[in-house]
């Protein structure tokens, strides 16, 4: 039988283990620390706008015309030290009518438009859509390309004349019509695009077409010849555009300025000395041979740099400049054609152009 002396056993220290209230202190340090790291992250996160990475750059779709006659937009599409330019994700969507143009960019599928003529404009604007020029682009350079049989336009009594529908070039033919007398004795064809009417006269659905690029091209191959064109009937007084969502405007003008900026740089390099080498690399942009690009744009009437404030005028909002009172005219018309209860005002179209953005890549006020 042992004693208790036998039975009790010495304490143990036990190796590893620290005292009590030193574990508690390192709890708490533990726990200030982890409080101190969510608070630089809270403090992180707001100073950075609470992204995790770069910011994300804007979608900005722009439509553009195809074919054998070049844009300041293929040259931009071709040249990626020009489109790197433009803060936002470029998409580019065929242009093959301005209404129809127009009508992507009120349902916000298109934020730009290259090249869109008066009789759509006008009629975005008289209908209160959200639309704002913001550079010249060019002429129309459309020819009446009829048989060898029609050399007078009294001849045109009795036959068809296809056209782009709702456009400038529906707009100048209808007037050269009326100027000839010839109003209801010309069938007008309308068609949603311009590859079409050409189309439709080269398989004689259509005694004649108003068309320029490609598709007059080939109907001159086949023996079409001209009977008037687009110079001699507007005398270079009617101008297509371009023109962006005037939303975007609002919500991100330096995105607008800096795609104004590369749309100034694209037109210098396409009407400059080094034309032909610019044109032929926008082959694939435009869908046609480089050799066919730089043949149909080096003529073709666009609105150079020098002449955009002379049309779109040196003040903001102008109602008296050469393109406001262009679309009042058009304004007429839109009327007498039923497209428009009433013509929108000088005033009112002079609020939908802008030259702040080309007035300020004019005077050099664009990064390089």
């Amino acid at each position: 039988m042992s004693t208790s002396a036998e039975t009790s056993t010495p304490a143990r220290k036990v190796r590893g283990r620290l005292p009590v209230y030193k574990r508690r202190r390192r709890r708490i340090y533990g726990a200030a620390a982890l409080v101190l790291a969510v608070i630089v992250g809270v403090v992180v996160w707001a100073t950075t706008g609470g992204s995790s990475g770069p910011t994300a750059l804007p979608g900005f779709t722009i439509s553009v015309s195809q074919g054998s006659v070049a844009s300041p937009d293929s040259i931009i599409e071709s040249q990626t030290s020009l489109s790197k330019l433009i803060p936002a994700k470029l998409h580019y969507v065929p242009f093959e009518a301005g209404v129809t143009a127009i009508a992507e960019m009120k349902s916000g599928a298109v934020q730009a438009i290259s090249g869109v003529g008066n009789p759509p404009l006008t009629e975005a604007i008289g209908s209160g859509t959200g639309v704002t020029v913001v550079m010249g682009w060019g002429f129309d350079d459309d020819q009446l390309l009829v048989p060898d049989s029609v050399t007078s336009p009294a001849q045109l009594a009795g036959k068809s004349v296809a056209v782009l529908v709702g456009s400038s070039e529906d707009y100048e033919l209808l007037g050269y019509l009326a100027l000839q007398h010839l109003t209801g004795k010309v069938k007008v064809v309308p068609f949603a695009d311009e590859n079409a009417a050409g189309a439709a006269a080269l398989s004689g659905a259509v005694s004649a077409a108003y068309v320029y690029g490609s598709p007059a091209t080939a109907l001159l191959k086949k023996g079409y010849h001209s009977l008037v064109n687009a110079q001699q009937i507007a005398k270079l007084g009617i101008p297509g555009l371009i023109a962006v969502a005037s939303s975007v405007i609002k919500t991100n003008p330096a995105l607008v300025q800096a795609y104004v900026c590369a749309e100034l740089q694209g037109s210098r390099d396409m009407t400059g000395p080094q034309a032909a080498k610019y044109l032929a690399a926008s082959s694939a942009a435009q869908g046609v041979p480089g050799d066919q690009i730089v043949a149909a744009t080096k003529d073709y009437p666009f609105i150079l740099p020098s002449d955009q404030l002379y049309w779109l005028g040196s003040t903001l909002h102008d109602p008296g400049s050469r393109i406001v009172q262009a679309y009042v005219q058009t304004g007429k018309f839109l009327v007498d054609q039923g497209r428009l209860s009433s013509a929108p005002s000088a005033a009112q179209i002079a609020q939908h152009v802008d030259i702040t953005f080309i007035k300020k890549a004019l005077a050099g006020g664009c990064s390089s």
